[in-house]
């Protein structure tokens, strides 16, 4: 993320603008003991020799992986 550079002198709205932009951005990170859900996005695993495997579950709730 890249913040807007702060204004020479303290103005309430950049402020408000900041902390909008910082609330935004923070939704979007995953956060520590909550469930990681993954919904139209591929989780992609890599192989200790580099091979790229795609993990993806059946609606009976199989797994399998891919190599892409």
């Amino acid at each position: 993320m890249i913040l807007p550079k702060p204004a020479p002198a303290y103005d309430a709205r950049n402020e408000a603008e900041l902390r909008a932009a910082l609330e935004r951005e923070d939704r979007d990170n995953q956060k520590r003991h909550q469930d990681i859900v993954i919904a139209g996005r591929r989780l992609v695993l890599v192989s200790p020799d580099g091979t790229r495997f795609a993990v993806t579950v059946s609606d009976a709730g199989v797994l399998a992986a891919v190599a892409v």
